[in-house]
């Protein structure tokens, strides 16, 4: 019991430190319906600190659904960096968890430009495939 109010006191700070970024970016399910909608970006990345504390966060996860719910959590308000964003994606025991959540984390990621180096994190050539072609849509 300790240990999951631990977690989740460790989750509200990962996802309510700094300021608000949510007023200058569209939340995931209003994502434009063309690719000539551009997506409002963060402009700073989270800290290494928060990066550190959200890694550890999805490492205390048993299951790939619970790791996508702390990344999402940790993500959302917030930027993130390619660097910080795969060692997220590398927790994942499915290509399927990893895509799910790069696609999520695209509209965060400040230095969206490098996004094609997630390209390694997957086994599937399909999901290389559908991530290439979601940033592709949104870019």
């Amino acid at each position: 019991m300790k240990k999951k109010v631990l977690y989740l006191s460790l989750l509200l700070t990962i996802t309510f430190a700094g300021t608000s970024m949510a007023a200058t970016r569209p939340a995931l399910n209003m994502m434009p319906d063309t690719p000539h909608k551009k997506i409002q970006r963060p402009t700073t990345a989270m800290t290494n600190d928060q990066a550190k504390d959200l890694l550890n966060l999805m490492r205390a996860q048993k299951t790939d659904a619970d790791k996508i719910t702390v990344l999402k959590a940790g993500v959302k308000d917030k930027g993130i960096t390619v660097d910080e964003l795969i060692p997220l994606l590398n927790q994942f025991n499915t290509d399927n968890a990893k895509l799910d959540c790069a696609e999520y984390a695209y509209p965060y990621t400040v230095n969206y430009k490098a996004y094609a180096r997630l390209q390694d994190l997957f086994a599937s050539e399909r999901n290389k495939d559908i991530l290439d072609d979601y940033v592709r849509k949104y870019k």
